[in-house]
């Protein structure tokens, strides 16, 4: 398999990092390979890792995380450097929004992420639409769950089946067992509140569908979420491009 064809992008200093390229759509155009990146933080890229995801054509950086977030793990990125990568953050967690009620799942969590902070959701997919020419890399914090939502509704709106899309989710769980153990072994608090904290954030293929199926019910499928998140047509156009060859 050549590296055009690698989902897994094995940079030094990443562990989570991946490519959404080759997965087919329902009117079987596959999604173009090197268009989104999906990834971890990158504050842990090495100089060899951070040339790497250059070479590899991102151009765009879109950062997830919150500023505490940056100022602890800064992102090598923020300031123009040799690469000549464009950065945004887009915090998708806004903190002035009310916390809801406790969820029960991990499914009804997420859900209540996309209802409570749709204008952030909508800025970040906004700025991934007008990115310029070549690769877009998002991430978040350990690149599963605001950047696992982001990237699933990509995939569902370039008509990727749900089942797949599933399947790309939970590959973060596989990718991130060795730090999800070495966290278990020596993170802080009791071990058992680590064992229900990871149980809590597994990353199961069942998760997103059904995240996905319950956007549908309530606003009537990802293209009118992402018009209510603020997201205009013209955008939502530009995504699809992005993500898909000309039929």
């Amino acid at each position: 398999m050549t590296q055009e064809r690698t989902r897994r992008l094995e940079w030094e200093g990443s562990l989570n990092a991946r490519d959404l390229g080759g997965y087919r759509a329902a009117d079987g155009r596959e999604i173009r390979w090197r268009a989104i990146v999906r990834s971890e933080s990158l504050h842990a890229l090495t100089e060899a890792g951070q040339a790497a995801l250059a070479a590899y054509g991102v151009r765009s950086i879109v950062d997830l995380r919150m500023p505490e977030e940056l100022d602890t793990e800064p992102n090598p990125f923020a300031e123009p450097g040799e690469h000549g990568i464009a950065y945004t953050n887009v915090s998708f967690i806004d903190p002035a929004v009310s916390p809801p009620e406790t969820a029960t799942t991990l499914a009804e969590d997420y859900v209540s992420m996309l209802q409570r902070f749709s204008t952030r959701v909508g800025d970040a997919l906004t700025v991934i639409a007008r990115a310029p020419e070549g690769g877009v890399l998002v991430h978040c914090a350990a690149g599963k769950d605001r950047t696992g939502l982001v990237c699933a509704l990509l995939l569902d709106l370039a008509g990727v089946d749900r089942k797949t899309i599933g399947a790309d989710y939970a590959l973060s769980g596989e990718l991130l067992k060795s730090r999800q153990e070495e966290w278990l072994l020596n993170g802080p608090g009791e071990r058992a509140d680590r064992e229900r904290v990871l149980a809590w954030g597994e990353p199961r293929a069942e998760v997103m569908p059904e995240v996905l199926d319950r956007v549908g019910n309530h606003y009537g499928g990802t293209e009118a979420y992402l018009r209510e998140a603020g997201v205009d047509e013209e955008d939502i156009a530009r995504l699809r491009e992005r993500l898909l060859p000309p039929a």
